[in-house]
């Protein structure tokens, strides 16, 4: 069995995403496959797939939508393809660090049975929400969190905790799957936990299809917070505490009638 299926939902952006294959295939020695689910681009994404098909062989799966459905049902579809042993995803313009992949999971391996998943440091642009950082070459790599819990904004776990905990939830359609996948897994009684030593570039590039997906990261945030009961939003400091990394209270209850 493959160690890692890295799961990459793309659309229209053929250059960020062959910067990304070539970084997951120059940045670990451990067996993986990529898995691409392109939601029917129309620049040179085909071109750039075929050229790695050329490099990789069956180690690249490549799904291609009938029409874009969102990142969250992209990377869903390739988590159910996954055929590693582990799991992970990877947006269309981030790129691992070297070393990255096989330090992550090392950590996993040896990781105690409390512990679910493994978040990776990355190159957010942000000073918000930050759980944990990172200096790097002059830079500045985080783990973030969510209203006092850590998550992962890319992360590594178990094929079997994916399907244990239904992959990501399609009620999101961007931005709040990946929040709401460590959740579930702190909901499931295990731990998220930074991967030291294992870092992800991410350029968050702003192009036309973030602009026009911006409205729809508030609805994602919105349901976010409907579905888990967290403590309320602290506006005069951080609150996080590393000795308490999860201060999830569980799924929000419905109002009564």
């Amino acid at each position: 069995m493959l160690d890692l299926s890295i799961v990459i939902p793309t659309f229209n952006r053929a250059t960020s995403l062959a910067r990304c294959i070539s970084a997951v295939r120059s940045s670990t020695r451990a067996s993986i496959e990529i898995v691409v689910v392109d939601g029917a681009s129309t620049d040179g994404t085909p071109a750039v797939l075929s050229a790695a098909r050329d490099l990789m062989g069956d180690r690249l799966q490549v799904i291609r939508e009938p029409q874009r459905e969102g990142f969250v049902r992209a990377a869903n579809k390739g988590f159910r393809a996954a055929r590693g042993q582990n799991v992970m995803w990877l947006n269309d313009d981030a790129r691992p660090l070297p070393g990255a992949l096989d330090a992550s999971l090392g950590q996993l391996a040896f990781a105690p049975h409390t512990v679910g998943m493994i978040a990776f440091f990355h190159a957010a642009h942000t000073d918000r929400n930050v759980a944990i950082e990172a200096q790097h070459l002059g830079r500045t790599f985080h783990v973030l969190h969510v209203r006092g819990t850590m998550y992962a904004n890319f992360g590594i776990a178990s094929r079997a905790l994916f399907e244990r905990v239904n992959h990501f939830d399609e009620r999101y359609f961007l931005y709040g799957a990946d929040p709401d996948f460590s959740l579930k897994v702190w909901h499931a009684g295990l731990a998220v936990v930074p991967a030291f030593g294992a870092l992800i570039d991410h350029d968050e590039v702003q192009d036309e299809r973030r602009a026009a997906d911006r409205d729809r990261g508030s609805e994602d945030n919105a349901r976010l917070f409907e579905k888990w009961d967290l403590p309320p939003r602290n506006p005069e400091f951080n609150d996080f505490d590393q000795t308490r990394p999860c201060t999830l209270r569980g799924l929000r209850r419905a109002k009564a009638a």
